[in-house]
Protein backbone atom coordinates (compact mmCIF):
# COMPACT_ATOMS: atom_id res chain seq x y z
CA UNK A 1 0.00 0.00 0.00
CA UNK A 2 2.96 2.41 0.69
CA UNK A 3 4.05 2.10 -2.60
CA UNK A 4 0.73 3.21 -4.01
CA UNK A 5 0.82 6.43 -2.14
CA UNK A 6 4.76 6.62 -3.06
CA UNK A 7 4.30 6.76 -6.67
CA UNK A 8 0.85 8.12 -7.66
CA UNK A 9 0.66 11.22 -9.41
CA UNK A 10 -3.02 11.87 -10.17
CA UNK A 11 -4.61 14.54 -12.30
CA UNK A 12 -8.11 15.96 -11.22
CA UNK A 13 -11.04 18.49 -11.53
CA UNK A 14 -13.75 20.43 -8.95
CA UNK A 15 -16.25 23.37 -8.22
CA UNK A 16 -16.98 24.76 -5.38
CA UNK A 17 -20.46 26.81 -4.20
CA UNK A 18 -19.86 27.30 -0.14
CA UNK A 19 -23.87 28.69 -0.42
CA UNK A 20 -25.63 26.22 -1.61
CA UNK A 21 -25.75 23.28 0.36
CA UNK A 22 -28.01 21.09 -1.65
CA UNK A 23 -27.45 17.41 -0.34
CA UNK A 24 -25.18 15.19 -1.44
CA UNK A 25 -26.67 12.45 -3.30
CA UNK A 26 -25.96 9.21 -5.85
CA UNK A 27 -27.23 10.20 -9.67
CA UNK A 28 -30.45 10.75 -10.47
CA UNK A 29 -30.44 10.07 -14.01
CA UNK A 30 -30.94 13.40 -15.55
CA UNK A 31 -28.52 15.07 -18.33
CA UNK A 32 -24.71 14.55 -17.30
CA UNK A 33 -23.06 17.58 -16.80
CA UNK A 34 -19.89 16.32 -15.89
CA UNK A 35 -18.06 13.16 -16.40
CA UNK A 36 -14.67 12.40 -14.86
CA UNK A 37 -12.80 9.34 -16.42
CA UNK A 38 -9.66 8.10 -14.24
CA UNK A 39 -7.64 4.65 -14.00
CA UNK A 40 -7.40 4.92 -10.22
CA UNK A 41 -8.75 1.05 -10.37
CA UNK A 42 -6.30 -0.28 -13.09
CA UNK A 43 -3.45 0.62 -10.10
CA UNK A 44 -5.11 -0.23 -6.88
CA UNK A 45 -7.13 -3.59 -7.55
CA UNK A 46 -4.18 -5.96 -6.58
CA UNK A 47 -4.18 -4.36 -2.99
CA UNK A 48 -6.69 -5.50 -0.83
CA UNK A 49 -6.68 -2.35 1.80
CA UNK A 50 -8.36 -0.14 -0.93
CA UNK A 51 -12.51 -0.18 -0.85
CA UNK A 52 -13.52 2.85 -1.86
CA UNK A 53 -12.35 5.60 -4.26
CA UNK A 54 -14.13 8.58 -4.56
CA UNK A 55 -14.30 11.88 -6.62
CA UNK A 56 -14.92 15.71 -4.97
CA UNK A 57 -15.82 18.75 -6.36
CA UNK A 58 -14.64 21.20 -4.71
CA UNK A 59 -14.15 20.15 -0.76
CA UNK A 60 -17.02 17.87 -1.53
CA UNK A 61 -19.81 19.07 1.00
CA UNK A 62 -21.60 19.29 -1.60
CA UNK A 63 -20.67 17.55 -5.08
CA UNK A 64 -19.20 13.88 -4.97
CA UNK A 65 -19.31 10.72 -6.28
CA UNK A 66 -17.94 7.60 -6.51
CA UNK A 67 -15.42 5.99 -8.96
CA UNK A 68 -16.71 3.18 -10.18
CA UNK A 69 -14.93 0.43 -11.31
CA UNK A 70 -15.13 1.52 -14.79
CA UNK A 71 -13.26 4.41 -14.32
CA UNK A 72 -16.14 6.75 -14.29
CA UNK A 73 -17.62 9.31 -11.75
CA UNK A 74 -20.54 11.06 -13.27
CA UNK A 75 -22.46 14.35 -11.64
CA UNK A 76 -25.96 15.00 -13.06
CA UNK A 77 -26.51 18.83 -11.28
CA UNK A 78 -26.70 21.34 -13.96
CA UNK A 79 -25.17 23.92 -11.35
CA UNK A 80 -22.01 22.51 -12.31
CA UNK A 81 -20.76 24.93 -14.77
CA UNK A 82 -16.98 26.28 -15.25
CA UNK A 83 -13.77 25.56 -13.82
CA UNK A 84 -13.89 22.84 -12.13
CA UNK A 85 -11.06 21.21 -9.18
CA UNK A 86 -11.48 17.92 -8.34
CA UNK A 87 -10.04 15.98 -5.32
CA UNK A 88 -9.73 12.25 -6.33
CA UNK A 89 -9.72 10.58 -2.04
CA UNK A 90 -8.12 6.91 -2.56
CA UNK A 91 -9.53 5.68 1.08
CA UNK A 92 -7.48 2.29 2.29
CA UNK A 93 -7.18 0.60 5.71
CA UNK A 94 -4.47 3.22 7.11
CA UNK A 95 -3.51 5.37 4.60
CA UNK A 96 -5.25 8.06 2.50
CA UNK A 97 -4.32 9.40 -0.63
CA UNK A 98 -6.28 12.85 -1.73
CA UNK A 99 -5.17 14.19 -5.24
CA UNK A 100 -6.33 17.75 -6.19
CA UNK A 101 -6.28 19.24 -9.77
CA UNK A 102 -7.44 23.04 -10.43
CA UNK A 103 -9.11 24.68 -12.94
CA UNK A 104 -10.01 22.03 -14.80
CA UNK A 105 -12.06 22.68 -18.58
CA UNK A 106 -15.19 20.51 -19.96
CA UNK A 107 -17.62 18.49 -19.48
CA UNK A 108 -16.00 15.21 -20.09
CA UNK A 109 -12.51 15.07 -18.49
CA UNK A 110 -9.53 12.25 -17.68
CA UNK A 111 -7.98 12.49 -15.36
CA UNK A 112 -5.24 9.05 -15.15
CA UNK A 113 -3.24 8.40 -11.75
CA UNK A 114 -0.38 8.54 -14.08
CA UNK A 115 1.22 5.48 -12.45
CA UNK A 116 -1.63 3.09 -13.18
CA UNK A 117 -0.99 -0.26 -13.70
CA UNK A 118 -2.14 -0.06 -18.06
CA UNK A 119 -2.88 -3.27 -19.10
CA UNK A 120 -0.90 -4.65 -21.96
CA UNK A 121 -2.85 -3.78 -24.88
CA UNK A 122 -3.76 -7.12 -27.01
CA UNK A 123 -1.22 -7.92 -29.68
CA UNK A 124 -0.85 -10.43 -32.58
CA UNK A 125 1.17 -11.18 -35.87
CA UNK A 126 0.48 -8.48 -38.23
CA UNK A 127 3.09 -9.29 -40.67
CA UNK A 128 6.11 -11.59 -41.07
CA UNK A 129 8.90 -9.21 -42.98
CA UNK A 130 11.86 -10.87 -44.97
CA UNK A 131 14.94 -9.50 -46.85
CA UNK A 132 18.53 -8.68 -46.44
CA UNK A 133 20.70 -5.88 -45.21
CA UNK A 134 23.63 -4.97 -47.44
CA UNK A 135 27.02 -3.45 -46.45
CA UNK A 136 27.85 -5.97 -43.45
CA UNK A 137 31.44 -6.99 -41.85
CA UNK A 138 30.49 -10.34 -41.21
CA UNK A 139 28.94 -10.11 -38.28
CA UNK A 140 25.23 -10.84 -37.51
CA UNK A 141 23.18 -7.15 -36.60
CA UNK A 142 20.09 -6.16 -34.85
CA UNK A 143 16.54 -5.37 -36.74
CA UNK A 144 13.71 -3.44 -34.86
CA UNK A 145 10.23 -2.96 -35.91
CA UNK A 146 9.36 1.05 -34.74
CA UNK A 147 6.11 2.19 -35.17
CA UNK A 148 3.39 3.15 -32.68
CA UNK A 149 1.67 0.05 -31.58
CA UNK A 150 3.78 -2.39 -33.17
CA UNK A 151 6.81 -4.04 -31.85
CA UNK A 152 9.30 -7.27 -33.25
CA UNK A 153 13.14 -7.52 -33.24
CA UNK A 154 15.42 -10.25 -34.67
CA UNK A 155 18.87 -10.70 -35.57
CA UNK A 156 20.16 -10.84 -38.97
CA UNK A 157 22.17 -14.30 -40.04
CA UNK A 158 25.79 -13.05 -40.88
CA UNK A 159 25.09 -13.47 -44.95
CA UNK A 160 22.62 -10.32 -43.95
CA UNK A 161 19.12 -12.50 -44.53
CA UNK A 162 16.17 -11.94 -42.04
CA UNK A 163 13.12 -12.66 -41.00
CA UNK A 164 11.55 -10.43 -38.42
CA UNK A 165 7.58 -10.58 -37.30
CA UNK A 166 5.85 -7.49 -36.40
CA UNK A 167 3.10 -7.58 -33.64
CA UNK A 168 0.46 -5.02 -33.05
CA UNK A 169 -3.56 -4.96 -32.58
CA UNK A 170 -3.97 -3.30 -35.53
CA UNK A 171 -2.91 -3.35 -39.29
CA UNK A 172 -0.62 0.22 -40.46
CA UNK A 173 2.64 0.92 -41.31
CA UNK A 174 6.14 0.38 -39.77
CA UNK A 175 9.77 1.29 -40.11
CA UNK A 176 12.80 -1.29 -39.78
CA UNK A 177 16.05 0.32 -38.05
CA UNK A 178 19.05 -1.88 -38.05
CA UNK A 179 22.05 -1.09 -36.15
CA UNK A 180 26.02 -2.90 -36.04
CA UNK A 181 29.32 -1.97 -36.47
CA UNK A 182 30.92 -1.47 -39.67
CA UNK A 183 34.53 -0.67 -39.20
CA UNK A 184 34.74 -0.15 -35.79
CA UNK A 185 31.81 2.32 -36.24
CA UNK A 186 28.18 1.99 -34.79
CA UNK A 187 26.24 2.33 -38.26
CA UNK A 188 22.58 2.41 -38.92
CA UNK A 189 20.12 1.39 -41.91
CA UNK A 190 16.21 2.36 -42.31
CA UNK A 191 13.71 0.80 -44.25
CA UNK A 192 10.13 2.95 -43.60
CA UNK A 193 6.63 2.87 -44.67
CA UNK A 194 6.56 -1.01 -44.83
CA UNK A 195 2.44 -1.95 -45.10
CA UNK A 196 1.63 -4.45 -42.45
CA UNK A 197 -1.64 -6.32 -41.53
CA UNK A 198 -3.84 -9.39 -41.34
CA UNK A 199 -0.54 -12.04 -41.13
CA UNK A 200 0.77 -11.27 -44.62
CA UNK A 201 4.31 -11.90 -45.72
CA UNK A 202 6.36 -9.34 -47.20
CA UNK A 203 9.77 -10.40 -48.96
CA UNK A 204 12.59 -8.86 -51.05
CA UNK A 205 13.21 -6.48 -48.67
CA UNK A 206 16.51 -4.63 -49.03
CA UNK A 207 18.00 -2.28 -46.25
CA UNK A 208 21.57 -0.58 -46.86
CA UNK A 209 23.29 -0.38 -43.50
CA UNK A 210 25.35 2.80 -44.58
CA UNK A 211 24.61 5.26 -42.28
CA UNK A 212 27.45 5.49 -39.63
CA UNK A 213 27.17 7.58 -36.50
CA UNK A 214 30.12 9.87 -37.08
CA UNK A 215 28.53 13.15 -37.67
CA UNK A 216 29.52 15.69 -34.75
CA UNK A 217 27.69 18.82 -34.06
CA UNK A 218 28.65 21.12 -31.19
CA UNK A 219 25.93 21.79 -28.50
CA UNK A 220 25.40 24.54 -25.51
CA UNK A 221 23.53 25.16 -22.43
CA UNK A 222 22.53 28.23 -21.04
CA UNK A 223 20.64 29.37 -17.71
CA UNK A 224 22.74 26.43 -16.12
CA UNK A 225 24.28 28.37 -13.03
CA UNK A 226 21.01 27.50 -10.78
CA UNK A 227 21.37 23.73 -10.85
CA UNK A 228 25.32 23.65 -10.88
CA UNK A 229 26.49 21.25 -13.49
CA UNK A 230 25.19 18.75 -16.29
CA UNK A 231 24.33 15.27 -15.48
CA UNK A 232 23.38 13.46 -18.61
CA UNK A 233 23.35 14.84 -22.39
CA UNK A 234 21.45 12.86 -25.31
CA UNK A 235 20.84 12.82 -28.83
CA UNK A 236 17.93 10.60 -29.96
CA UNK A 237 17.24 9.54 -32.72
CA UNK A 238 12.78 9.22 -33.44
CA UNK A 239 10.76 8.12 -36.41
CA UNK A 240 7.41 10.42 -35.20
CA UNK A 241 6.81 9.56 -31.00
CA UNK A 242 9.29 6.62 -31.00
CA UNK A 243 12.63 6.83 -29.81
CA UNK A 244 14.61 4.05 -31.93
CA UNK A 245 18.23 5.34 -30.86
CA UNK A 246 20.02 7.52 -28.48
CA UNK A 247 23.43 8.15 -28.10
CA UNK A 248 25.41 9.85 -25.12
CA UNK A 249 27.53 13.42 -24.71
CA UNK A 250 30.53 13.33 -22.98
CA UNK A 251 32.77 16.14 -21.55
CA UNK A 252 32.23 19.65 -20.93
CA UNK A 253 30.35 22.07 -22.19
CA UNK A 254 30.22 23.40 -25.11
CA UNK A 255 30.44 19.76 -26.42
CA UNK A 256 29.74 18.16 -29.50
CA UNK A 257 27.67 15.25 -30.06
CA UNK A 258 27.33 12.48 -32.69
CA UNK A 259 24.66 11.62 -34.83
CA UNK A 260 24.19 10.41 -38.58
CA UNK A 261 23.69 12.45 -41.45
CA UNK A 262 20.44 13.20 -42.22
CA UNK A 263 20.57 12.17 -45.68
CA UNK A 264 17.94 9.69 -47.41
CA UNK A 265 16.23 7.82 -46.07
CA UNK A 266 17.27 9.51 -42.54
CA UNK A 267 16.04 12.77 -44.03
CA UNK A 268 12.62 11.69 -42.04
CA UNK A 269 14.11 10.96 -38.44
CA UNK A 270 13.68 13.67 -35.72
CA UNK A 271 16.84 14.14 -34.02
CA UNK A 272 16.98 16.27 -30.04
CA UNK A 273 18.91 17.18 -28.36
CA UNK A 274 18.22 16.19 -23.95
CA UNK A 275 19.80 18.25 -21.53
CA UNK A 276 19.90 16.78 -17.58
CA UNK A 277 21.23 19.03 -14.53
CA UNK A 278 21.31 19.07 -11.19
CA UNK A 279 20.04 16.82 -8.23
CA UNK A 280 16.33 16.78 -6.94
CA UNK A 281 17.81 16.68 -3.33
CA UNK A 282 19.40 20.25 -4.20
CA UNK A 283 16.79 22.47 -2.49
CA UNK A 284 17.35 25.69 -4.32
CA UNK A 285 17.29 23.97 -7.70
CA UNK A 286 16.66 20.18 -7.74
CA UNK A 287 16.97 18.81 -10.96
CA UNK A 288 15.61 19.74 -14.84
CA UNK A 289 15.60 18.24 -17.95
CA UNK A 290 14.95 19.76 -21.00
CA UNK A 291 15.47 19.33 -24.73
CA UNK A 292 14.85 21.22 -28.37
CA UNK A 293 15.49 19.98 -31.65
CA UNK A 294 19.18 19.25 -32.83
CA UNK A 295 19.98 21.99 -36.05
CA UNK A 296 20.87 19.86 -38.87
CA UNK A 297 24.54 21.61 -39.07
CA UNK A 298 25.99 24.70 -36.90
CA UNK A 299 25.68 25.49 -33.08
CA UNK A 300 22.03 23.78 -31.08
CA UNK A 301 21.61 25.86 -28.15
CA UNK A 302 19.13 25.32 -24.94
CA UNK A 303 18.45 27.55 -22.81
CA UNK A 304 17.39 26.06 -19.09
CA UNK A 305 13.92 27.33 -16.95
CA UNK A 306 14.50 29.17 -13.85
CA UNK A 307 14.10 26.12 -10.87
CA UNK A 308 10.60 25.82 -9.37
CA UNK A 309 10.72 27.14 -5.51
CA UNK A 310 7.97 25.89 -2.92
CA UNK A 311 7.76 28.35 -0.45
CA UNK A 312 5.20 27.09 1.97
CA UNK A 313 6.19 24.98 3.75
CA UNK A 314 9.41 25.60 3.84
CA UNK A 315 11.40 22.69 2.96
CA UNK A 316 14.52 21.27 4.07
CA UNK A 317 16.80 18.12 3.69
CA UNK A 318 16.11 14.68 4.79
CA UNK A 319 19.06 15.40 7.92
CA UNK A 320 17.90 18.92 8.56
CA UNK A 321 13.97 18.85 7.57
CA UNK A 322 12.19 22.10 7.06
CA UNK A 323 8.92 22.98 8.85
CA UNK A 324 5.68 24.17 8.30
CA UNK A 325 1.63 24.91 10.15
CA UNK A 326 -0.35 21.65 10.14
CA UNK A 327 -3.27 23.17 10.14
CA UNK A 328 -4.77 25.38 7.89
CA UNK A 329 -1.73 25.45 5.91
CA UNK A 330 -1.64 26.50 2.32
CA UNK A 331 0.93 25.42 -0.10
CA UNK A 332 2.51 28.09 -2.28
CA UNK A 333 5.12 28.08 -4.60
CA UNK A 334 6.60 29.97 -7.75
CA UNK A 335 8.03 28.94 -11.28
CA UNK A 336 9.09 29.68 -15.08
CA UNK A 337 6.47 32.08 -16.44
CA UNK A 338 6.65 29.73 -19.53
CA UNK A 339 5.75 26.54 -17.31
CA UNK A 340 2.01 25.34 -18.09
CA UNK A 341 1.62 23.00 -14.92
CA UNK A 342 2.87 22.59 -11.62
CA UNK A 343 2.93 19.48 -8.94
CA UNK A 344 3.15 19.74 -5.25
CA UNK A 345 2.73 16.36 -3.32
CA UNK A 346 3.12 16.32 0.16
CA UNK A 347 3.51 12.49 1.48
CA UNK A 348 3.21 11.16 4.82
CA UNK A 349 6.10 9.67 6.74
CA UNK A 350 4.97 9.24 10.31
CA UNK A 351 3.05 5.71 10.15
CA UNK A 352 -0.13 4.58 10.11
CA UNK A 353 -3.30 5.80 9.94
CA UNK A 354 -1.84 8.77 7.27
CA UNK A 355 -3.19 11.16 4.79
CA UNK A 356 -0.99 12.22 1.42
CA UNK A 357 -2.11 14.96 -0.33
CA UNK A 358 -1.57 15.94 -4.14
CA UNK A 359 -1.73 19.17 -6.31
CA UNK A 360 -2.00 19.88 -9.95
CA UNK A 361 -2.38 23.61 -10.76
CA UNK A 362 -1.95 25.38 -13.71
CA UNK A 363 1.45 27.55 -13.32
CA UNK A 364 -0.64 30.84 -12.92
CA UNK A 365 -1.84 29.48 -10.05
CA UNK A 366 0.48 30.07 -6.94
CA UNK A 367 -1.08 28.40 -4.05
CA UNK A 368 -3.86 26.04 -2.50
CA UNK A 369 -4.73 25.75 1.11
CA UNK A 370 -5.90 21.89 1.86
CA UNK A 371 -9.57 21.28 3.29
CA UNK A 372 -10.94 18.87 5.70
CA UNK A 373 -11.94 15.55 3.58
CA UNK A 374 -15.85 14.97 4.41
CA UNK A 375 -16.13 12.23 6.97
CA UNK A 376 -18.03 10.17 4.91
CA UNK A 377 -15.62 9.78 2.81
CA UNK A 378 -12.15 9.23 4.70
CA UNK A 379 -11.60 8.07 8.22
CA UNK A 380 -8.80 10.31 8.54
CA UNK A 381 -9.39 13.52 7.17
CA UNK A 382 -6.74 16.36 8.07
CA UNK A 383 -2.92 15.92 7.43
CA UNK A 384 -1.64 14.73 10.83
CA UNK A 385 1.33 16.47 12.94
CA UNK A 386 4.76 15.04 11.61
CA UNK A 387 7.61 14.36 9.12
CA UNK A 388 6.40 14.11 5.41
CA UNK A 389 8.59 13.79 2.48
CA UNK A 390 7.71 16.62 -0.25
CA UNK A 391 8.28 16.74 -3.52
CA UNK A 392 7.67 19.97 -6.07
CA UNK A 393 7.70 19.91 -9.72
CA UNK A 394 7.14 22.51 -13.19
CA UNK A 395 6.54 21.11 -16.95
CA UNK A 396 6.25 23.18 -19.91
CA UNK A 397 4.63 21.05 -22.23
CA UNK A 398 6.06 22.60 -25.32
CA UNK A 399 4.99 25.48 -28.09
CA UNK A 400 1.60 25.51 -28.89
CA UNK A 401 0.12 23.59 -26.06
CA UNK A 402 -1.56 24.08 -23.11
CA UNK A 403 -2.35 22.76 -19.32
CA UNK A 404 -5.71 21.58 -20.35
CA UNK A 405 -4.65 18.68 -22.87
CA UNK A 406 -3.49 16.86 -20.08
CA UNK A 407 -7.13 15.70 -19.34
CA UNK A 408 -7.89 14.99 -22.98
CA UNK A 409 -8.57 11.20 -23.68
CA UNK A 410 -5.09 10.75 -25.33
CA UNK A 411 -2.78 14.18 -24.84
CA UNK A 412 -0.30 14.10 -27.52
CA UNK A 413 2.42 15.63 -24.92
CA UNK A 414 5.68 15.11 -27.27
CA UNK A 415 7.14 18.61 -28.12
CA UNK A 416 10.69 18.20 -28.73
CA UNK A 417 11.00 21.40 -27.10
CA UNK A 418 9.25 20.46 -23.41
CA UNK A 419 11.11 20.42 -20.09
CA UNK A 420 10.34 19.69 -16.55
CA UNK A 421 12.03 20.82 -13.31
CA UNK A 422 11.87 18.20 -10.13
CA UNK A 423 13.24 18.88 -6.43
CA UNK A 424 12.29 16.71 -3.20
CA UNK A 425 13.05 17.43 0.50
CA UNK A 426 11.39 17.15 3.92
CA UNK A 427 9.38 18.90 5.94
CA UNK A 428 7.73 18.62 10.10
CA UNK A 429 4.36 19.96 10.08
CA UNK A 430 3.37 21.11 13.48
CA UNK A 431 0.58 22.00 15.40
Amino acid sequence: MNRLFVLAVLLCVACRDENDLTPVGPDRGGPVALVVHSDWWNFVNASDDVKDITVLLGDGSRFRQPLGRDGIARFDDPAITGPQDITVVIAGKNQVVASTTLAVEGTEVWVPSSTGLVGAIPSSRQATLTGRVTNLRGSPVRLRVVGPGFHGTALTLVDGTFSIDVNGNAPGKVALVVNGRADGVETFGLLSDIAVGAGRTVRNLVIPMDHPLDQRLPVEVTHLQPYDAVTEVHVNHLLGSELFFSSVGAGTLPMDVKTVARTPPFDTVDVRLSVAAGTRERIASGRVTASTRMLKEGLTTLALPTPMALTSPTPGTETAPGAGPRAGLTLRWSTDPAAHAVTVRLMSQQGEPGLSWYVTAPASVSGFTLFTLPAEVSAVRELGAGRYSVQWSSRFLGAGHGYQELFTQAPELDAPDAWNTDTSGNVILQD
